[in-house]
């Protein structure tokens, strides 16, 4: 074990740099818009509408029969009180937009309000709410399709994975979705459930007026309890909302009025569609299908007014969109994988690319694999699959719309709009609470999903899963080899050398100070130097970690970045000032420990200097804690030597 020691300095010394240090792209910098990859043009306020619409617009499909079967005859008036807070949410991720146009959703919000791990957790919710999108979306989908092909209503969870492997199958070979495709099955899907409410509209008399009536008027009383468990349900209905949030980046500026106009329209294509539809369908279908057949009210309910025809756009509609659905619940999923893994918060082996396509088949096959194993263990039952669905939804409705309000307490935005924002989170958060104490099992497996991610999460900021996985002989050869390959790009950058060539002129150049450089640190320089020359030396050597995730993914070689380059001449020109040695030593790993403590070994130093800050607290968790790695890997003989 590696000895440490402390040193203090004035308290204008903030760490190991002066400037904030580079570091890997946060979650929100790397999540791209849940529809897929940002298309070549800006999406327009109509373009925004479609593919959140062809998100939120499937809920419709199959949140009446869900509800239905917990509250009966209540469905309607529980979807018709929930838009009164579905409105103002829907206001909050319009300016969450115009806040984050990095994108990241729930996860720039959730980071900036409180904390990076916050962030995390916010991250891990949005992948539990994607993994039960594309499984609720895939089953609701194939059961619409049942319509036409009755084969698969008994076949339901095999056809599901079938679909589902079909997905992630098109993703890994390179298929994207696209805004204007979007577009082409949104107006679709709007026009079809315009029909079946118009045709609905026709053709009922006044006894099919009295039915809606009665249901509007519901004179049935329900303990407070039962009322807050509807409640909590019915948000369902709006489920897909938080996808305006990722789209930011591809947004067309000013991205303020794209992103009011284009939620503009999401709001009053819901509030002309879902409650219609559900009232409508839990109103008059007759009692068997409503009982039976909860999986495809809206199909029903086009037959029963419209005809074979009407049934037939309904299914066509619904099966593809839902479909459509799971495969952006697919797209967004990996991208968050990405996100993660790019941060330290997932092992490297998650940005893994296939080698003929370039798509991350790692993080694909994990996104389609989970919701798999979703749809298997609940057997594809609707109603479950919703109640989970519920949990990360809920959840990150709670971050998304709390964080929002934390932020506009500091900046001193406190009129009206800023209480009636702190509302609506406590309306969802009510909703939330209410759903982890109705839905235990649902608590139970979504809980454990994000409890499972988040100890993965700390596991890989140590680094554990990079010393595990680099321990295998095979994997150890192929890094060290890729290492061999960066560090042959030293020899065509002046006064710069690799850490292969470092270990030949120690003969010539011995020294006993080894500074880690990150930034410009005069300090840090200074102390390092003044300990050398009180042993009598004449040199220091000074090195710059390249850390990279995946470090073998990809054959081609990458050049020292522009930070390595900076850093290294700024302590060789403040050590020339000195008229010390300094020797630059640039090198790449997978941990940023794993290569001081490897430089500390080649370059046959026993004392290796380095910076920290209170900033560096959060800083050095997201890199791996590298302070503590060194501590476990340095030689017994080397010292650890922390300058504050």
């Amino acid at each position: 074990m590696a000895q440490s020691s402390l040193s203090t300095s004035p308290s204008e010394s903030t760490g190991e740099d002066t400037q904030p240090p580079p570091s890997r792209p946060s979650i929100a910098e790397t999540t791209r818009p849940s529809a897929g990859e940002p298309p070549t043009h800006q999406l327009s306020p109509l373009l925004v509408w479609a593919v959140v619409f062809c998100d939120i617009g499937t809920s419709v499909y199959y949140v009446p029969g869900i509800l239905y079967s917990q509250v009966g005859a209540f469905t309607p008036l529980f979807i018709i009180a929930t838009i009164i807070g579905f409105i103002p949410l829907a206001l909050k991720y319009r300016e969450i937009c115009w806040r984050n146009p990095e994108g990241g959703g729930v996860v720039s919000v959730a980071t900036k309000a409180l904390s990076p791990r916050w962030g995390v957790f916010g991250g891990f919710l949005i992948l539990v709410s994607y993994f039960f999108t594309i499984a609720i979306s895939a089953v609701s989908g194939l059961h619409y399709l049942a319509t036409i092909v009755p084969f698969i209503e008994h076949q339901i969870v095999a056809c599901t994975v079938i679909a589902l492997v079909f997905l992630a199958t098109i993703n890994i070979v390179g298929i994207r979705e696209s805004a204007m495709l979007s577009l082409t099955m949104a107006l679709a899907a709007l026009v079809v459930d315009f029909i079946v409410i118009g045709a609905t509209l026709i053709f009922i008399g006044p006894p099919e007026w009295e039915m809606i009536t009665r249901h509007l008027r519901m004179s049935g009383e329900l303990p407070l309890y039962s009322l807050l468990v509807g409640f909590s349900g019915a948000w369902l209905a709006f489920s897909g909302l938080e996808s305006i949030s990722q789209l930011s980046p591809a947004m067309r500026p000013p991205l303020t009025a794209t992103a009011s106009r284009g939620m503009l329209l999401v709001i009053v294509s819901v509030l002309l569609t879902a409650p219609f539809l559900a009232l409508f369908s839990v109103a008059l279908l007759p009692d068997p299908i409503k009982v039976n057949e909860t999986e495809r009210f809206i199909s029903h309910l086009g037959a029963m007014w419209g005809g074979w025809p009407v049934e037939l756009a309904v299914v066509g509609t619904a099966s593809v969109l839902l479909l459509f659905a799971a495969n952006t619940g697919i797209i967004g999923a990996y991208h968050v994988f990405l996100a993660l893994a790019s941060g330290g918060f997932l092992p490297p082996l998650v940005t893994w690319r296939n080698q003929r396509f370039g798509t991350p088949h790692v993080a694909i096959v994990i996104a389609t694999l989970i919701p798999v194993g979703v749809v298997m263990l609940t057997k594809a039952e609707l109603g479950l699959l919703g109640d989970l669905y519920v949990f990360g939804l809920l959840g990150a409705f709670v971050m998304s719309s709390g964080g929002l309000d934390i932020i506009r307490w500091r900046q001193q935005q406190r009129g009206i709009g800023f209480w009636i924002g702190v509302v609506t989170t406590a309306m969802v958060t009510v909703a939330w609470i209410v759903n982890l104490i109705e839905k235990q099992q649902a608590t139970l497996f979504g809980g454990g999903l994000i409890a499972l991610g988040m100890t993965i999460s700390v596991a890989s900021q140590q680094g554990r899963f990079s010393d595990i996985f680099y321990r295998i002989p095979f994997v150890a050869r192929l890094a060290q080899r890729r290492i061999s390959e960066a560090e042959r790009e030293t020899e065509e950058i002046p006064h710069l050398i690799s850490l292969s060539e470092a270990s030949e002129i120690v003969p010539l150049y011995p020294s006993r100070t080894l500074i880690a450089v990150r930034g410009r640190n005069l300090r840090l320089v200074d102390e390092a130097i003044a300990r050398e020359k009180g042993w009598g030396g004449s040199v220091v050597y000074a090195i710059y970690v390249e850390e990279r995730a995946g470090l073998f993914v990809g054959g081609e070689a990458q050049k020292p970045n522009e930070e390595a380059i900076a850093s290294l001449r700024f302590a060789s020109k403040a050590a020339q000032r000195q008229g010390f040695e300094l020797i630059p030593v640039w090198t790449v790993s997978f941990n940023a420990a794993e290569a001081i403590a490897r430089a500390a070994e080649v370059l046959e130093v026993d004392t290796v200097v380095m910076g920290v800050s209170r900033r560096n607290a959060v800083y050095h968790l997201l890199r791996g804690h590298v302070v503590n790695g060194l501590t476990r890997r340095l030689p017994r003989s080397c010292h650890l030597f922390l300058y504050n």
